[in-house]
């Protein structure tokens, strides 16, 4: 017997800059896990969505809190479902 998957919707933002040292290049910023199971590890910045929040909202809740800064949200660039399954030990 399985638990079936919870559906948890997370947004991530890809944040780019131009490379000073090469203005034809463009920079991605990722950031580095501090804690958890994937502590070290990298990921985009971003979270879990809260109930009644767009998924515009989120992202600009999420960088706050996580980066304290203030972003303007451009356009979608993918939608991506994953399953994860639990099984009992």
């Amino acid at each position: 017997h399985t638990t079936p998957p919870k559906t948890i919707h997370v947004v991530a933002a890809l944040i780019f800059r131009v490379a000073p040292e090469n203005s034809s290049q463009k920079q991605v910023l990722a950031t580095q896990r501090g804690y958890g199971e994937f502590k070290g590890g990298w990921e985009f910045p971003g979270g879990k969505m809260e109930a009644e929040e767009t998924p515009q909202q989120a992202l600009i809740r999420e960088i706050k809190e996580e980066l304290d800064t203030v972003i303007e949200v451009g356009e979608l660039i993918e939608t991506v479902a994953i399953l994860v399954y639990w099984l009992p030990l």
